[in-house]
């Protein structure tokens, strides 16, 4: 993991974010960008930012804008700034677009490995930046997301990843891709099944069989019988003190987003501990 994307609305949540991708980045060696994203079309950022019009006079909305932006610049040095380490190096950037148009134009130009961001879990006007706009981000971007609602300790010493053994396709490159994380921060890894069946053994054969495959060393597994997965998962996570969840997307548009919202969205607005989303579509054409 090199690079990581966390974008900030400058709220308590968004710095909690920063502040975790930091501590998760020194071990990977890896850099951070700091986004904000401006609600003005795509290539107008740097003309606002320049408070220049084509070499006419600007208008009263542009001159405002201009201020508001050079002032949020002013507001993203301050946290890079802030925590910004000898270890870690924070490059901080302005993208117009809006925050979902503006982040999918933002990754066509640019590899990121991971995305970072805060979360309140709360149905309320908060919701539409930190909430909505996280939900946005694990169904449609095919880059892992790591969501949390709180300031975070470290380090991270159990990781429960929850898994559908059904689906053993995603469910190795899963393995593959859990594993660099749990080796670099050397967690163990917990591999959980939630499922209504009751050949649990069976099951649990079938994990160990994959997990040796991918070459997983530190780990654990475990089949819970119960209706209600998420519950479940976080139950088991609080139990083990997890660091991190770590659960597998498989998200779907038009009207079937609206009658049935991902577990992955619903999971992040219920737990106290961060979820890493792995979205599966990242893995097509490498199956």
């Amino acid at each position: 993991m090199k690079n990581i994307l966390v974008p900030t609305d400058f709220s308590e949540v968004s710095a909690h974010a920063l502040d975790f991708a930091v501590k998760l980045a020194k071990p990977f060696k890896a850099q951070i960008q700091l986004i904000h994203l401006e609600e003005v079309p795509l290539g107008d950022v740097s003309l606002h930012l320049s408070g220049e019009a084509g070499g006419g006079a600007i208008s009263d909305d542009s001159l405002y804008n201009a201020q508001l932006f050079r002032s949020n610049k002013r507001r993203l040095e301050t946290l890079r700034e802030k925590y910004e380490t000898s270890d870690v190096a924070i490059r901080a950037f302005q993208h117009g677009g809006g925050f979902l148009k503006g982040i999918q134009s933002y990754l066509e130009d640019h590899e990121f490995d991971l995305i970072v961001i805060g979360t309140t879990g709360e149905e309320s006007i908060q919701e539409f930046f930190s909430g909505k706009h996280t939900e946005q981000l694990i169904e449609h971007v095919n880059v892992p997301v790591i969501s949390l609602q709180d300031e975070q300790l470290y380090p991270i010493k159990d990781i429960v990843l929850g898994l559908d053994i059904e689906d053993e396709k995603y469910t190795q490159k899963a393995f593959e891709q859990v594993d660099i994380i749990s080796r670099a921060l050397n967690s163990t890894l917990h591999i959980i099944d939630v499922t209504r069946s009751h050949d649990n053994e069976s099951m649990m054969q079938q994990l160990n069989k994959m997990a040796k495959i991918a070459g997983l060393s530190n780990y654990l597994v475990d089949v819970i019988e119960d209706k209600d997965p998420k519950s479940a998962l976080l139950e088991y996570a609080e139990g083990v003190n997890a660091g991190l969840v770590v659960i597998l997307s498989e998200a779907k548009g038009g009207l079937y987003r609206f009658i049935h919202h991902s577990f992955a969205a619903r999971l992040t607005k219920k737990s106290s501990i961060p979820v890493l989303t792995i979205n599966k579509s990242q893995f097509m054409g490498k199956i």
